[in-house]
């Protein structure tokens, strides 16, 4: 666990993002606030569409054309993201900030071998490179015959070995800050594992911060020191992880929860009733009131901000009268 103390190495205050469609302007990412600090874990999870990815890349300042931020501030490793221009925001992705994509092989170039990928990140950031230095990039990532895979292009390596091809690449120039994007959603459990196994380790080991988006709440509870659950481009709920998963305070997370398979006998999936919030549209009160099964008539048109309650957030103004009484409650989320 991440001590006290430590240095912040990332801040995101008041985020918007607005995406523009053929259906009109999409907000994406509602007023987040998020803060990271050196050698700490933060899992961001939620459902697809809920904004998760969209606020990495706002981090990163690789939003796509058709999106655009808003409203809010970022730092990362004290520097003002959005001040920097395009050059000075190229130095710090690699320097200081790295990010691992969902999908390594649309991440690497199809046409390039694996070595001349590998130099390409050292060389666009003026770092020294040489083969012994990417032998030992591959080492670090547990590639067995490194000297080999230099060599390769990306369609001979499997799904693993590709993804922890795209970690040295993120690790090359020794970021304080790693966004893992997803990594093992195409991966089988097994290879699911490992992967987590060598970013945990890289976090243990260097005291790299990472802030890892998944909608696997399983995986979160073995892998975060903290976790922020979103919905509808907010954050509405966040905090210890072992507390949150085994007393969360909003619906929602309650609700996600109850979705998760368990195999005993008798325990039944207890699925969130009603459709994800259209982002398109605003919200004037809470945007899980349709779906919620704790509202009252406030939360349709009461603003719901994110309240501190001892050393946890949640965006529910009636979370201290939302008693947890799912046949989930009490999971012991810290053994799994």
């Amino acid at each position: 666990m991440v001590r006290a103390h430590k240095e912040e190495v990332l801040s995101v205050e008041g985020l918007e993002v607005v995406y523009k469609t053929e259906r009109g302007p999409v907000r994406a990412v509602r007023g987040v606030d998020l803060s990271v600090r050196e050698g700490e874990i933060l899992g961001l999870v939620g459902e697809s569409g809920c904004g998760k990815s969209a606020t990495l890349l706002s981090i990163m300042g690789l939003l796509p054309p058709t999106g655009r931020i808003v409203a809010g501030k970022i730092r990362v490793g004290g520097v003002d993201v959005m001040a920097l221009s395009k050059k000075e925001l190229r130095s710090l992705r690699g320097n200081t900030v790295a990010m691992v994509f969902q999908d390594p092989m649309s991440s690497l170039n199809p046409a390039h071998k694996i070595g001349a990928q590998m130099r390409e990140a050292l060389e666009v950031h003026g770092q020294p490179y040489s083969k012994d230095i990417l032998v030992r990039l591959l080492q670090e990532v547990g590639i067995p015959s490194p000297e080999t895979v230099l060599g390769y292009y990306p369609h001979q390596l499997s799904g693993g070995m590709q993804q922890r091809v795209m970690i040295a690449i993120a690790l090359s120039c020794r970021p304080r800050l790693i966004l893992a994007d997803e990594p093992t959603t195409a991966l089988d459990v097994t290879i699911e594992a490992q992967i987590l196994d060598l970013l945990r380790q890289i976090n243990r080991e260097r005291g790299t911060a990472i802030v890892l988006v998944t909608h696997n709440l399983a995986v979160a509870s073995q892998f975060c020191d903290r976790i922020a659950v979103m919905y509808a481009g907010q954050i509405v709920e966040e905090g210890n992880v072992n507390e949150v998963l085994s007393n969360p305070l909003h619906p929602y997370t309650q609700g996600l929860i109850g979705c998760i398979p368990r195999f005993q006998k008798g325990v039944p999936l207890t699925p969130i009733p009603g459709q994800v919030a259209d982002l398109s549209e605003d919200f004037v009160g809470c945007a899980f009131y349709p779906r919620c099964r704790k509202r009252d008539a406030s939360c349709a048109t009461s603003p719901q901000e994110l309240v501190h309650t001892g050393t946890r957030r949640v965006r529910c103004h009636r979370y201290g009268y939302v008693e947890y009484t799912e046949t989930v409650a009490g999971q012991d989320w810290g053994n799994e």
